[in-house]
C-alpha cells in the first residue's frame, strides 16, 4: 500500500531526528482521527482538542511503533484509547456541572434557527446517551464500523478480535441502540 510505504519513510526520518517530517503524517491522518474522536465525543470542540492531543502523542511515540500491524491500525488504537479516556473524564466532569447549562442553545438569533438547532442537539444527545448504554467493546466496534466506515476485518485488526466477534459486537450494539432509542 502506497501510504504505508510513505508512512514508514516518514517514521524513519522522524526517529532519525527530523521533527518537521511529522507534518505529512498529520495532514494524512488528521481528518480520520477527528472523525473517530467525534464518533466517541459527539462534540466538535472536544473532538478537535482530542485530535490535536492524539497527533502530538503519535508524533512523540513513533519510536514505539513496532510495525507488527499497519501504521493506521496503530493510530486507531491510540485514538480509541484516548477517546475512551476523554469520555470517562467528561462523564466525571458532567456529574459536577450545573443542571441549567443550556444558555448556549438559547442564544441563537431567530426562533426557527433555535428550534432546528435545539432538535439537532437533542438528537445528538439521544444518540450519545444511547451509545453510552453500550459496553465499551460494543461502542468501539460500532464507532469504527459506522463512524469510520471500516470493514469488520479492519475493526477486528484494530481491536485484536476475530471478524465473527466483531460482527457479533456490532449486531448486539445495533439491537441495544434500537432498544434505547425506541424507549426515548
Amino acid at each position: 500500500m502506497k501510504h504505508e510505504a510513505d508512512d514508514n519513510e516518514v517514521i524513519a526520518r522522524i526517529i532519525g531526528g527530523d521533527k518537521e517530517a511529522c507534518t505529512p503524517l498529520v495532514q494524512r491522518y488528521q481528518q480520520k482521527i477527528f472523525q473517530t474522536c467525534i464518533g466517541f465525543l459527539h462534540d466538535e470542540d472536544e473532538a478537535q482538542d482530542l485530535t490535536q492531543e492524539v497527533l502530538i502523542k503519535i508524533c512523540r511515540s513513533l519510536g514505539q511503533f513496532k510495525e507488527q500491524s499497519a501504521f493506521s491500525t496503530w493510530i486507531y488504537r491510540i485514538t480509541i484509547n484516548m477517546a475512551i479516556n476523554r469520555v470517562r473524564k467528561l462523564k466525571i466532569k458532567s456529574l459536577f456541572k450545573p443542571i441549567d447549562d443550556n444558555t448556549k442553545v438559547l442564544s441563537y438569533s431567530s426562533a426557527e434557527q433555535s428550534d432546528g438547532r435545539l432538535m439537532r442537539l437533542e438528537q445528538k444527545q439521544m444518540i450519545q446517551k444511547a451509545l453510552g448504554k453500550l459496553t465499551s467493546t460494543q461502542r468501539k466496534a460500532f464507532v469504527l464500523s459506522y463512524y469510520r466506515d471500516l470493514s469488520n476485518k479492519e475493526v477486528g485488526e484494530i481491536m485484536n478480535l476475530s471478524v465473527g466477534a466483531i460482527e457479533s459486537l456490532i449486531y448486539r450494539a445495533r439491537l441495544r441502540l434500537q432498544e434505547v432509542l425506541k424507549n426515548n
